[in-house]
């Protein structure tokens, strides 16, 4: 990376890009100096992006985003184990983001009006240790993205 980067992050990397045939493209300089972003390809092709924040002390805490996800990662074995790495390598209190637009099942359940955190993709996230908040579209312009679950690593 080409600016100093925590610890977790570099931790969190190198965790991702030891699973079994994933690859890490990037990480690209982000917005802010404190994000990155890194593709995670499978097999050559491209199945998500992570945004990651790093956080900027006091004012905002680390997040990471889960977005651009190819069908075929939902419902994977490599999906719940990229969830549980996020939850071993992040700091207490990070949000992570993850967008269904492209998980059916989920995008379904929510639509029909069920709990978020009991959609299939909020038992991964729950199943991977973190607490599911909220159901979430930030309307921002034009760089809001697609529907995401929030969910939030608890300080236990």
């Amino acid at each position: 990376m080409d600016r100093i980067s925590p610890k977790w992050v570099e931790d969190l990397l190198s965790a991702l890009s030891a699973l079994d045939g994933v690859s890490l493209r990037g990480p690209r300089r982000g917005r802010f100096r404190e994000e990155v972003n890194v593709d995670l390809v499978l097999g050559g092709r491209r199945v998500a992006t992570l945004k990651i924040f790093f956080g900027r002390k006091p004012y905002y805490g680390p997040w990471i985003e889960v977005f651009d996800v190819d069908a075929g990662f939902y419902g994977s074995s490599m999906e719940g184990e990229v969830y549980r790495i996020i939850h071993r390598h992040v700091p207490c209190g990070t949000v992570v983001y993850v967008e269904y637009v492209n998980d059916s099942d989920t995008r379904s359940q929510l639509f029909r009006g069920e709990d978020p955190s009991l959609s299939r993709l909020g038992l991964a996230l729950r199943g991977a240790g973190m607490r599911v908040v909220k159901d979430w579209y930030f309307p921002e312009g034009w760089l809001e993205g697609a529907p995401k679950l929030q969910a939030v690593k608890d300080c236990a």
